[in-house]
């Protein structure tokens, strides 16, 4: 492969994305607006990915070229499924001119890191949940370091960094946060108006959330809270179903609210356009044990409806100081009274909605990340012997 030139601002960046995930959920949500919005700028996405989906759907509609495939760990005793993806993947590498390898979720990383050495080309990494130590030395430890490591918060950065200290210098780390279509995601009236009259709601208080059923977001915390108000005009409104090996705990926690709550409880499943419901809901409720950085809560912030839950690792820095509150994780009882504190007054819910949407547009706007991760790019591949200090290690230079 040719040198970089010393300046990438006029041309284009041929960039291999490898995902585990290729439908259209938390991972790849703002993948996709970096493709969109980062295209003029010159970025040409190829993905790869084990699975189709929504989202490798829509980058086919668009010609970004997508290739199914295994991304699987090497492996000592089973060699020969690793070396063969790892000959497709550099097959594709050298088909499509790949300049830089982002890995998006560090499970794909030990693959990654593999094909851009074989490349000789510089690779990065996505970190969307807690990383054991064990995982991260193992991962990233010598040669096999990435050139950045993207957090998508802080509270993220902080769960994995007992795990990132002494092997990937901190200089190489950054704070890239998931973002949303803050154009698309809006406070809209008439959406509002619309799923209130479609579901016979236009005066109740609404409460819910929008989630996959699975154990990590207790619910049944969300539901025991509720039971214990007294308005009965609130109902607690829940969208979405089970993923994969998590249909009993469905089935379970959705019993455990109709037990708690009877007829106030409303489970809609999924919805394929969540703008609606999150513009009808007074109030979102979050009571996960663990969000790196939650796409339905910023969904929830952008259409105007605070948020009220658990810190959950990041929910805290995503709802604070302006989009809601935060009681202490778990404690049902301090959700339960600061529902009711909330719930008794209509007229302050309605005065919060400005400050949510606020929050959403100070920094989690799409376009506002999709430049910052644009900048990291170029400072990757311009990164000379020069200008180490861009790289993250001293005299350390782009193959």
């Amino acid at each position: 492969m040719p040198p970089l030139a010393e300046s990438r601002h006029d041309a284009s960046m041929n960039v291999l994305y490898l995902t585990n995930n290729a439908g259209h959920a938390s991972t790849t949500v703002s993948t996709q607006g970096w493709f969109r919005l980062l295209a003029p700028s010159g970025l040409r996405p190829v993905l790869a990915s084990p699975r189709t989906g929504a989202f490798a759907e829509w980058a086919t509609q668009r010609g970004i070229p997508f290739y199914r495939l295994p991304l699987p760990f090497p492996s000592k005793s089973r060699p020969w499924g690793f070396l063969n993806s790892l000959w497709r993947l550099w097959r594709i590498a050298k088909r499509h001119k790949i300049e830089l390898v982002h890995c998006n979720e560090q499970d794909v990383y030990p693959i990654g890191q593999y094909l851009a050495r074989l490349c000789r080309v510089p690779v990065v990494v996505s970190v969307h949940s807690r990383m054991e130590p064990g995982f991260s030395r193992w991962a990233f430890r010598g040669a096999r370091q990435p050139r950045r490591v993207f957090f998508i918060s802080r509270g993220n950065l902080e769960v994995c960094r007992s795990g990132m200290d002494g092997v990937v210098p901190e200089t190489r780390w950054r704070l890239l946060y998931n973002g949303i279509d803050t154009r698309h995601y809006r406070p809209d009236q008439s959406l509002r108006q619309a799923f209130r009259g479609r579901h016979g709601l236009d005066s109740e208080l609404l409460i819910g959330i929008a989630c996959a059923l699975r154990p990590g977001k207790q619910l049944e915390h969300f539901f025991q809270a509720a039971a214990g108000l007294s308005s009965p005009r609130t109902r607690v409104v829940l969208a979405g179903g089970p993923v994969p090996g998590s249909e009993t705990y469905a089935e379970n926690v959705i019993n455990v609210g109709r037990q708690l709550l009877q007829d106030s409880l409303i489970h809609l499943g999924h919805l394929s356009d969540l703008r609606g419901f999150y513009n009808a809901l007074d109030l979102a409720v979050n009571t996960s044990e663990g969000e790196a950085c939650s796409i339905s809560i910023l969904e929830a912030l952008a259409c105007g409806c605070p948020v009220l839950g658990y810190p959950s690792i990041s929910v805290h820095e995503q709802v604070l100081p302006d989009g809601g509150e935060i009681v202490a994780q778990d404690d049902i009882g301090a959700l339960r009274a600061a529902l009711k504190r909330w719930l008794g007054d209509p007229a302050e819910l309605s005065r919060m909605r400005p400050g949510a949407r606020k929050r959403v547009e100070t920094d989690f706007d799409i376009e506002k990340i999709a430049a910052q991760l644009w900048s990291e790019y170029l400072d990757v591949l311009n990164c000379t012997k020069n200008s180490a200090d861009r790289c993250g290690l001293p005299g350390h230079s782009t193959p």
